[in-house]
């Protein structure tokens, strides 16, 4: 019972939400750095096979020039391997970046198999130049800078097959004392390319921590320009791009939008009598109540004061009409005092509806008319939702300009002339 009651605590540990999503973002921090590191070999790699296919091409000629015996032969080998290593060029920039490690390893192949075929042909062509052609290779994980795995391996294979071909059979013409010193220069090469290594890696590694570093400094300071610090809420920046990328998405399935806008009712008597603390601990009770009632796509904005937004993709304004109405029973529910005394009154919130409809060319003429019905719902009694089209506010605006409606008086609402710039109207003028 003790081991299964165990089992299923370390189950929870695992699967919960907090560890998957820090797993989650370790995970993608690790993937984008694989990528980078693939596309920095990458260009290391191109940058390489124009090196290195000049030097076999010149190394041919000098041991054609200086072994004529064997020139001919000598220069057909190197220039071969010349004309492949520039092959890997065209390569490297088309390939995929699971084969990029594999190329670096052709790359650095090729000079190993002409060093080992011009050595069986004329032994004597390479054994005053020993030291710089078999160190030649060791070289290469320092290039393209191999981690420790990868360039253990390859020094050590390397080390093995250049010196015990050495050893054992001499090449068919070196005395025991050569093979040893050349098998010794192999060694002392393969290890100070292993120490070389050692020590490039340590500042490539403290570049890596430090650029991680960096990336996560630069996510918590988004975080605080995105967030509003007392609701933990998305804030306005934050709308704005967010409506930037979702316009996008609902034009590719021809969705509609809802925009929902909330203002406190009375938030400045509840500051007044109440204090500026509990005027706050109201507004973190009103953003938490609004992050759970809403679904899984729609997100909550602080859009400035006691002022809310809930963006609901893909709803249609019956739709948001509905979750707007749920909201306000919710919010109402909680029951927060909003006066002193016993008997006071209990804290509400009016709501505007609005939707935007494809091609969403025009999220501030959503928000408007959404304030548009917001103000309504204020000016009508508060605690209570209303809905606006674009063309039901314009027709309210040429009503209170023309003096034919209700709102038509000598003093116009305050959103009137506003609304016709392309403007919210004052909040200190809209009814508290």
């Amino acid at each position: 019972m003790l081991a299964r009651l165990l089992s299923l605590r370390c189950r929870e540990r695992v699967l919960s939400p907090d560890r998957l999503q820090v797993a989650a973002r370790h995970d993608s921090v690790r993937r984008r750095d694989a990528v980078r590191q693939l596309e920095e070999l990458r260009r290391t790699l191109r940058l390489g096979s124009l090196i290195v296919a000049p030097i076999l091409l010149i190394t041919g000629l000098s041991l054609a020039i200086r072994f004529p015996t064997r020139g001919a032969d000598l220069f057909v080998l190197w220039a071969s391997q010349a004309l492949a290593v520039s092959a890997v060029y065209p390569l490297a920039k088309r390939v995929h970046r699971q084969y990029i490690v594999r190329l670096t390893l052709l790359l650095a192949s090729l000079p190993m198999l002409a060093l080992l075929v011009s050595l069986a042909l004329e032994p004597a062509a390479l054994l005053s130049m020993l030291s710089g052609y078999c160190i030649l290779p060791v070289a290469v994980p320092l290039f393209f800078g191999w981690s420790r795995p990868l360039r253990t391996a390859w020094l050590v294979a390397y080390g093995l097959i250049m010196a015990g071909t050495v050893v054992v059979t001499g090449l068919n013409g070196l005395v025991i004392s050569q093979r040893t010193d050349m098998a010794i220069d192999i060694a002392i090469g393969c290890l100070i390319g292993w120490i070389g290594g050692e020590l490039l890696e340590r500042p490539r590694l403290r570049t890596i921590e430090n650029e991680l570093e960096l990336r996560r400094l630069n996510r918590v300071l988004s975080g605080y320009a995105t967030t509003d610090p007392l609701t933990d809420l998305s804030n306005r920046r934050r709308l704005e791009t967010d409506l930037g990328l979702l316009a996008v998405s609902l034009r590719q399935s021809d969705a509609p939008c809802a925009v929902l806008m909330f203002d406190v009712d009375r938030f400045k008597q509840i500051n007044d009598e109440l204090g500026h603390a509990a005027g706050d601990a109201a507004l973190q009770s009103v953003a938490a109540e609004l992050k759970h009632v809403v679904r899984g796509r729609d997100t909550v904005y602080r859009y400035g004061g006691e002022e809310f937004v809930v963006i609901l993709p893909d709803a249609n304004l019956a739709a948001g009409i509905e979750v707007a109405e749920r909201i306000r029973r919710a919010i109402e529910g909680l029951a927060i005092r909003a006066r002193p005394g016993p008997d006071a009154a209990t804290l509400t919130v009016s709501g505007g509806v609005a939707v935007s409809l494809p091609p969403h060319g025009d999220w501030d003429a959503a928000l408007r008319v959404a304030d548009f019905a917001l103000y309504d719902a204020k000016t009508s009694g508060r605690n209570r939702i209303c809905s606006a089209t674009t063309e039901s506010m314009n027709e309210a605006l040429a009503e209170a300009l023309a003096g034919n409606g209700p709102s038509g008086r000598a003093g116009r609402p305050a959103w009137v002339p506003a609304a016709l710039l392309g403007l919210r109207p004052d909040e200190g003028i809209a009814p508290a």
